[in-house]
C-alpha cells in the first residue's frame, strides 16, 4: 500500500471517528449539565493522560522538543482548547446541523493557509470539491439556508470560530508532525490545551452527575471520537497535503448522518439524502483526480 492511500484511509478513518462527537457531546451535556468550557478541559485532560502513558511506554524520547518547535505546538495547543470551546458551545446554542455547516468552511481556511505556508498548490480541483462538499454539507444537514430566524447572532458569532479554530491546529500540526510523530504532536498539545483551560475550572458549571452510563459515554468521546480520530488524522498529514485531508475529512457528516440513524432514530430527508451523496462526489473525485495527476508527475 502507497503512503498516499495510507493517508487517505487515515483521514477518512479519523471522519468516521469525529462522526460520533456530535452524539457524544449532546449525551453528555444532556445529561450532566456541565458547559461546553467544562467539557472542553475534562475531554482535553483526559486524552492527554491517555496519550502521555502511552508514549511514555513506547517512545519517551519523542516528548524531548526542538526550541524552535515551541511555538507550533503552543499554536496547536490552543487552537485545540478553543476549538473545543466553540464546538461544543455551538452545538450547545445552534445544535448539530448549523455548526456542521459553519465547521465546513475550514478546509477553505487550511487551502488557502496552506498556499502561503508550504506553497501547496490551490487547483482547480480542489475550488470544485470545496464547493461540492460546501454545499452537500449544508444540504445534509438539513439546514434551511432562507429560514435563519432560530440561529441568533450570538449562536452564528461563535459558531465562526469553529473553522478558524479547526484550521489552525491543522495547520500547526501538519508543520510538526513528521518531526515527532502523530502520537507525540498530539500528547503535547492536548496537555498545552488542558493547562490553558484549567484556570477557568473554577468559574464554570461542572458536571452535576457522574454515573456508570456517563463514564461509558465520555471513554468514547476520549478513545474513539478524540484519541483515534486525532491520532489517524495526524498520520493521514504526514502523507496528503493539508488542503487536500481538510477537504476530505469533511465526509464526516456522512459518518454523522448513518450514526445519527441507527443510534437516535433520525431519518434522512430526500434533500438531506442528495447532499450526503454530492459529499461523497467531491471527495471520490478530489481523491480520484488527485491519484490521476500524480501518475501523470511520475511518469514524466
Amino acid at each position: 500500500m502507497n503512503h498516499k492511500l495510507l493517508g487517505v484511509i487515515a483521514v477518512f478513518a479519523a471522519a468516521a471517528a469525529w462522526g460520533m462527537s456530535g452524539i457524544f457531546v449532546t449525551l453528555i451535556i444532556d445529561s450532566t449539565g456541565c458547559s461546553s468550557v467544562a467539557l472542553a478541559f475534562w475531554r482535553d485532560f483526559s486524552t492527554f493522560c491517555v496519550l502521555l502513558l502511552y508514549t511514555l511506554v513506547t517512545s519517551p524520547h519523542k516528548l524531548s522538543i526542538r526550541k524552535k518547535d515551541i511555538p507550533w505546538f503552543l499554536s496547536m495547543g490552543c487552537c485545540l482548547g478553543g476549538f473545543h470551546i466553540f464546538y461544543n458551545k455551538s452545538v450547545m446554542i445552534n445544535g448539530a446541523a448549523v455548526t456542521t455547516v459553519e465547521q465546513a468552511a475550514m478546509p477553505a481556511v487550511v487551502t488557502i493557509a496552506a498556499l502561503y505556508l508550504w506553497k501547496e498548490a490551490l487547483t482547480r480541483e480542489k475550488i470544485i470539491a470545496m464547493i461540492i462538499i460546501f454545499f452537500g454539507t449544508v444540504m445534509a444537514s438539513g439546514l434551511n439556508l432562507f429560514a435563519l430566524e432560530k440561529t441568533n447572532a450570538t449562536g452564528l458569532t461563535v459558531g465562526l470560530f469553529v473553522p478558524f479554530f479547526y484550521a489552525g491546529w491543522t495547520l500547526s500540526g501538519k508543520t510538526i508532525v513528521s518531526r515527532y510523530g502523530a502520537v507525540a504532536c498530539l500528547t503535547i498539545a492536548f496537555g498545552i490545551a488542558a493547562m490553558m483551560l484549567s484556570p477557568l475550572q473554577p468559574f464554570v458549571t461542572q458536571p452535576s452527575t457522574l454515573d456508570f452510563k456517563i463514564i461509558l459515554i465520555f471513554s468514547g468521546l476520549i478513545i474513539f471520537s478524540t484519541v483515534g480520530a486525532f491520532t489517524l488524522y495526524m498520520v493521514g498529514l504526514k502523507y496528503v497535503q493539508a488542503g487536500i485531508a481538510s477537504i476530505l475529512v469533511m465526509s464526516e457528516i456522512l459518518f454523522a448522518g448513518v450514526y445519527a440513524w441507527f443510534l437516535l432514530g433520525e431519518r434522512l430527508t430526500p434533500l438531506q439524502t442528495m447532499g450526503a451523496l454530492l459529499v461523497m462526489v467531491g471527495v471520490v473525485w478530489l481523491s480520484y483526480r488527485q491519484n490521476k495527476l500524480k501518475k501523470v508527475q511520475v511518469k514524466k
